[in-house]
């Protein structure tokens, strides 16, 4: 695994642009100054620039831990489990199963193989 490289006046530059974006779209004026100060602050101050990355890949560690579980969360219970409950109500066949209503579950093939069968198999 490859070791992150930081670049602290990268990533306030990004941060800034960021907000510039969103001053842009939403037409919010503190995200204008937002954009100024932080600026400021990359091209000034070193040191405040690498606590600013800091802070930054922090909260960027706390969203990779919170975000998947939510996203999932919410991919599982408005699509996976409906569709699946849907299925199970109106679906008549067993598939997997589990009703086990027969003496085994092996399934005899009547199929006749050939020479051809083998030879590409993939």
């Amino acid at each position: 695994m490859e070791k992150f490289k930081s670049n602290p006046s990268k990533t306030v530059l990004t941060i800034s642009m960021g907000f510039l974006v969103m001053y842009l779209f939403a037409k919010w004026n503190w995200a204008i100054k937002v954009s100024v100060v932080i600026g400021l602050i990359g091209v000034f101050s070193t040191y405040l620039s690498q606590k600013i990355e800091w802070l930054w890949m922090g909260l960027g560690g706390l969203l990779g831990l919170v975000v998947p579980k939510i996203l999932l969360s919410i991919i599982f219970y408005f699509f996976l489990f409906p569709i699946a409950s849907l299925s199970k109500l109106f679906t008549k066949t067993d598939t997997l199963m589990l009703k086990n209503e027969r003496k085994t579950t092996f399934n005899d093939s009547k199929k006749e193989f050939e020479k051809a069968d083998f030879e590409k198999i993939w």
